[in-house]
């Protein structure tokens, strides 16, 4: 698969600290690639230097192939939509548009048609003689995507271009940002905080914490294997337990966990354990069954809280052993089983959905 961009032994020192320690990844052509991560984790540094805004102190960066990390910003067939869209006040939304294609030195002609091409694109064109401050936050990210677009790079970058909209408009521009990268085929780069936008558009994630990357990988292997617990708990909620290894083959683990039970599992360990070790098990709550009997454990307890939240009721469950446990049910019909506080309930889970963790 052809590579859209190299990153080799990319550091970045400011002083004596660290924002990135010498990180290596690829982004494959027409991908949606997301560098997510808490803040002071690297990941707008990262963007910084491959958009050209920042230098690195050593490490190399390329463009199908090109290095790249020595060339000026305004050289590199790279845009940045950035958080507050930075649209110029004094100009029309087509001139927004157009402004860039006039610094590449675009014929009149082919400027007018790829304004009204982008317009259309991001469903604008009756706004076309607008001004930004005559728009909502949607349209204006729209207009600053159309911006970033109509150059033709080869790679979109993205700094938390959603942060400053509301939850609801948020949403539909999720859907948006990955229809439009499917449409124009190029490759866009996201970073974010936001773990959910993370997984609902990302082709790949890589998940950086204190400059380093902790895991790259699929929405769906970062959510369900996650590689350690930094991962598994910045991703989601989940319960973690400390377990000690009691023996473990290719296939299987076998933990004795503080539930008063001992558990064996499969084998997805990505680091070494042995027998011996202490671990950290993790348990994601909507795995946790309640009151439905599973091919597996059952525990007892009592319900000590619980949060309504539309789609999933989540509670707290103490169990008669002196620990708890977080389960998230579904509410997948009307007015469904809804338990009571202190109300005696029965918890079963499968082994299968049980990970075991490294720091």
């Amino acid at each position: 698969m052809s590579k859209s961009v190299q990153i080799k032994n990319i550091s970045k020192n400011y002083g004596t600290y660290q924002a990135a320690k010498n990180i290596s990844f690829d982004i494959n052509d027409n991908e949606f690639f997301t560098l997510l991560g808490p803040s002071g984790c690297g990941k707008t540094t990262l963007l910084r230097m491959i958009a050209g805004f920042e230098t690195a102190s050593s490490g190399t960066i390329k463009l199908h192939g090109r290095d790249i990390h020595q060339l000026p910003a305004h050289k590199r067939r790279v845009n940045t939509v950035f958080q507050n869209y930075a649209l110029f006040p004094h100009m029309t939304l087509e001139q927004n548009i157009d402004f860039g294609l006039e610094m590449c030195k675009w014929d009149k002609k082919k400027r007018k048609e790829r304004v009204k091409e982008m317009l259309e694109l991001v469903h604008m064109e009756e706004f076309s003689k607008r001004y930004p401050s005559q728009l909502s936050g949607g349209q204006q990210q729209r207009i600053a995507l159309a911006r970033a677009l109509a150059p033709e790079p080869e790679v979109l970058l993205l700094d938390e271009p959603l942060s400053a909209l509301d939850l609801k408009l948020r949403q539909a521009m999720r859907d948006e940002l990955l229809t439009l990268q499917r449409k124009t085929g190029i490759t866009f780069i996201f970073v974010t905080h936001d773990q959910e936008e993370a997984l609902a558009m990302s082709d790949r994630i890589c998940v950086l914490a204190g400059g380093s990357i902790q895991q790259l990988d699929t929405p769906i292997n970062i959510y369900e294997n996650p590689s350690n617990k930094f991962v598994a708990d910045f991703i989601g909620e989940t319960n973690f337990f400390p377990v000690d290894v009691i023996d473990i083959n290719e296939k299987t683990i076998s933990i004795q966990t503080p539930l008063g039970i001992d558990l064996t599992i499969p084998n997805l360990a990505k680091t070494t354990i042995s027998v011996g070790n202490n671990v950290t098990m993790s348990l994601r709550p909507e795995k946790i069954y309640i009151n439905k009997p599973e091919n597996g454990p059952e525990l007892a307890g009592k319900v000590a809280s619980r949060n309504y939240m539309g789609g999933y009721t989540h509670y707290s469950i103490a169990l008669d052993n002196g620990q708890s446990l977080k389960v998230s049910k579904r509410n997948s019909v009307s007015n469904d089983v809804s338990y009571e506080i202190q109300q005696p309930v029965k918890l079963s889970f499968s082994p299968e959905s049980v990970r075991v963790l490294s720091e």
